[in-house]
């Protein structure tokens, strides 16, 4: 499952969110510099050390092959990340 119980929560936040800042303006600099932590680094290595201590609890002693797909919460997340970006960029634009 590429898709854990972190990541919903972390979707809808991101929604959420999007919801209700949508009509206030975001420094630049420091959004970006805040989405590329966020979807860079820090919450795919979080939703990856969830998902891993989910298999352990539940399968007991894991083979490194049994969870190689957690390396694809990257990807993911910077595909999200990106999204978020071309969204607030095209808000952007239409305010212009």
């Amino acid at each position: 499952m590429i898709f854990g119980y972190f990541d919903y929560v972390i979707i809808g936040i991101l929604i959420l969110l999007n919801i209700i800042y949508w009509k206030k303006e975001i420094n630049a600099k420091i959004g970006c510099i805040a989405g590329v932590i966020l979807f860079g680094f820090l919450l795919p290595l979080i939703s990856q050390i969830i998902e891993v201590k989910r298999v352990q609890w539940t399968i007991g002693i894991i083979d490194n092959f049994e969870v190689l797909y957690t390396y694809l919460k990257f990807p993911i997340y910077w595909i999200i990340g990106i999204t978020q970006g071309l969204i607030i960029s095209i808000k952007w634009g239409y305010k212009k």
